[in-house]
């Protein structure tokens, strides 16, 4: 492992990142191979499939405030440009998330969506979700966790005003990990990393779709303001049918603003509720 470290450090680097701090170094390395082992299949997937591949582009912004010392809310504001598919998405949602303990977590809440298609019909989306986020607890302040939603969408073609119901289970599997010293850690002006795997598992076809796999930088400007960027690639099932295929990159910026003292790191951690 240490020869991987090793060879992380000098490639990516030219190493200058062995004038880092011991910590940050192993940390950065740890992020480095994380970040390449999780998304090597999308750019493989990518190189011999890029002609049928479609990019997407994303900005979400998430104000966070204090309800009572356990009880946090949050807003969703969101936009997605995806010009090869001809279609803009506007994200509107509220909702909540209730700490039992520094490890266990519920957020639920209420996720509006308005899809402006240009080749067919507009599409309005009321998503009401709820589910748990746990974390695993370690010495190094990391934030291991799982987050396991129930979705349910109920969908209105905006041409024939008919409803149609979906339900469905996400399941998100990731870390983030401070890129500085064990003392520095979360702390203003210092950078963390992130890698996660989400599969979403669909009741009405029985079947796993899409598939996504996340990897990211995030900066944390003060205590109550963080910028992320990820990329996700994403798995679906062409026309609902047949095997996953890799089909979308997703470029994302995320803004997230803590309106009250306190609360940004019981809410930060551990991704965000975004779709």
């Amino acid at each position: 492992m240490k020869s991987l470290f090793n060879i992380a450090q000098t490639s990516l680097t030219g190493g200058r990142i062995c004038l880092l701090p011991h910590a940050t170094r192993t940390s950065l390395s740890l992020v480095i191979l994380v970040w390449l082992a999780v998304m090597a299949p999308a750019f493989s997937t990518r190189a011999q499939n890029d002609d049928d591949v479609n990019d997407e582009f994303r900005l979400t912004l998430f104000p966070y405030h204090r309800i009572t010392d356990n009880l946090t809310g949050f807003g969703y504001l969101g936009y997605v440009n995806n010009p090869d598919n001809t279609y803009q998405t506007y994200y509107l949602g509220y909702g909540g998330s209730y700490a039992f303990n520094p490890s266990v977590q519920l957020w639920a809440g209420l996720i509006c969506t308005y899809t402006d298609n240009q080749g067919s019909p507009d599409k309005l989306e009321l998503r009401p979700f709820i589910g748990p986020k746990l974390f695993l607890p370690n010495p190094w302040k990391w934030n291991i966790y799982n987050w396991t939603r129930y979705e349910y969408r109920d969908i209105q073609n905006r041409t024939t005003m008919v409803w149609t119901q979906v339900n469905r289970i996400r399941s998100r599997f990731g870390v983030e990990i401070p890129l500085t010293s064990l003392e520095k850690a979360w702390t203003p002006k210092t950078w963390y990393g992130m890698a996660d795997v989400e599969p979403f598992y669909r009741f009405d076809k029985d079947e796993l779709d899409p598939f996504r796999i996340r990897g990211g930088v995030g900066y944390i400007v003060n205590s109550r303001f963080r910028v992320e960027f990820i990329y996700t690639g994403q798995w679906t099932r062409a026309n609902g049918t047949g095997p996953l295929e890799f089909t979308d990159n997703i470029f994302r910026l995320n803004i997230k603003i803590a309106l009250d003292k306190g609360i940004i790191g019981r809410v930060f951690d551990g991704g965000d509720a975004g779709d």
